[in-house]
Formats: C-alpha cells, structure tokens, sequence
C-alpha cells in the first residue's frame, strides 16, 4: 500500500504506509508490552507507574557494564525482598550479570561488579555506614562471584535498608521535644534492648521469642521507663546521625566477615 504525495521540488513520491500491527511488530512492541505486564502483575509494586518508566528507561539490548548494573539493580528493587518473587528477581539479575562482557573473551560477574550493585542498593545508607558494610561483604575485584554470595549480600544490603528505616522511626519518637534532640537515657536504653534482641541464635527458639519480647512496646517503655527514673545523664543528647549510626554498628556486628 503506498500514497502519492508530492516532494518540495514537486516531484511526486511514493510512501509506503505500513499497518499498525506491522509498526508495532517492526519495533518489537507486542512482545515488551507482554514482558512488561508480566512483570508488573508479578511484581505488584507500590508505584505501578515509576516501574514502567523504569523498565522502559532501561529496555535497550546493548547495554554497557555500568547500564547491566542498573538495570540488574531495577530487577532487585522491583519488590520487597520478602516476598516469594523476589527470589525469581534474584535468579533473573544474578544471570544478567553473569552474562557482563570483562574482556573480549571473558564474561560473567567480578568482584568489582558485585561492588557496584551492593553499592547501589545501599545508595540511602551514610556513608560511614556503608563503607563499614563493605568491608565486611565485597570481595576482591578479580573474584567470580557465585550464586550463593550474591544472594547473600544482596539480602543483607535489603535488611540494613529496613533496619536504618526502623533506627530513624525510633529515634523520631525518642526525640519528644521534635527538636533533633534525643535524651542520652532513652537512646542508650533502646539501644542497649536492640542489642539484646540481636543476640539471639537461629536456632534458639526460646531467644528468638525472647528478642520479640525485648522490642516490644510494653516491654520497651518499661525498660525506658525505669531508665528515665534513674536518670543521671539530664543534659545530654544523642543526635540524629549518632544514633542511627550506633544502631547500624550494633547490626553490622552480626554480619560475618567475608574474606
């Protein structure tokens, strides 16, 4: 099918005038549009529509490393770590990865690689946080990454997020003037029971019921209470970035070491 148009010189032209399911076809639409929903539905993110713009910023095929690292960082944040999927999302980015071009011959995930996505995933962390972290998680920048340490420092990038979310919530509500300003008392007192609660074994059922019960709320202003009645440091105050960061270090004393 053509139309007959004339041309600035007033020759006249044919155009070819293709049908719309040959345009979409011709530039791959069906099958992205199909890969895309299927995602979505899978994913069921919070900001259904920040997820297409992402996944779409990100569609081309001929991605460099550093474009690899972000769209493999897309995949892995495209849903709660908690939720059955993100184990697929997992596989799908640890394969992406995998397939990095290192050298003409060479393909597959280094160490350096693998920094970059932890340090992507921990964009929010402070940066004394992190570079605490990646002491004890990165490895060296020739090493093959395998499947297992992937997961494993990708969780713990995942768990930190959320724990610096529930260190910034709790500081919020020991700072009772809203002034940037938490009583020293209240701050080592909630820390010392996330402390506690941290200390428990996997495979101590009794513990792990027991550090429930530490962080619980009538047990935390119990605790907080009796604290505040014995108060001997009434002047003193824990900022912000001094709590938050004394929290991580109490997590990150959990996170093994691994080189």
């Amino acid at each position: 099918m053509a139309d007959r148009r004339k041309n600035l010189t007033g020759q006249t032209v044919e155009i070819a005038q293709e049908s719309e399911r040959q345009f979409m076809e011709k530039h791959n639409v069906p099958s992205m549009l199909k890969d895309v929903v299927t995602k979505l539905l899978a994913n069921r993110p919070v900001d259904p529509l920040s997820f297409l713009a992402n996944y779409f910023r990100s569609s081309s095929s001929d991605y460099r490393i550093d474009d690899i690292v972000m769209k493999a960082v897309q995949t892995l944040t495209s849903t709660h770590y908690s939720r059955p999927v993100f184990e697929t999302n997992l596989i799908t980015a640890f394969q992406l990865l995998s397939n990095s071009k290192l050298s003409k011959r060479l393909r597959g995930m280094n160490g350096a690689i693998h920094k970059q996505v932890l340090q992507a995933l921990c964009k929010d962390v402070p940066a004394p946080v992190q570079e605490k972290l990646l002491k004890k998680i990165e490895c060296f920048d020739h090493e093959a990454i395998s499947f297992s340490i992937f997961r494993s420092t990708v969780f713990t990038c995942f768990v930190l997020n959320d724990f610096l979310t529930l260190s910034k919530n709790l500081y919020t509500t020991l700072d009772l003037q809203r002034n940037g300003k938490a009583q020293k008392t209240l701050c080592q007192t909630s820390l010392q029971q996330l402390r506690k609660s941290l200390s428990s074994s996997k495979k101590d059922v009794h513990r792990i019921m027991e550090s429930s019960y530490n962080l619980g709320p009538d047990t935390l202003y119990s605790v907080i209470d009796k604290a505040m009645s014995e108060n001997t440091s009434q002047g003193e105050y824990y900022s912000h970035d001094q709590f938050v960061i004394e929290a991580s270090d109490i997590f990150l004393s959990k996170v093994k070491q691994l080189h």
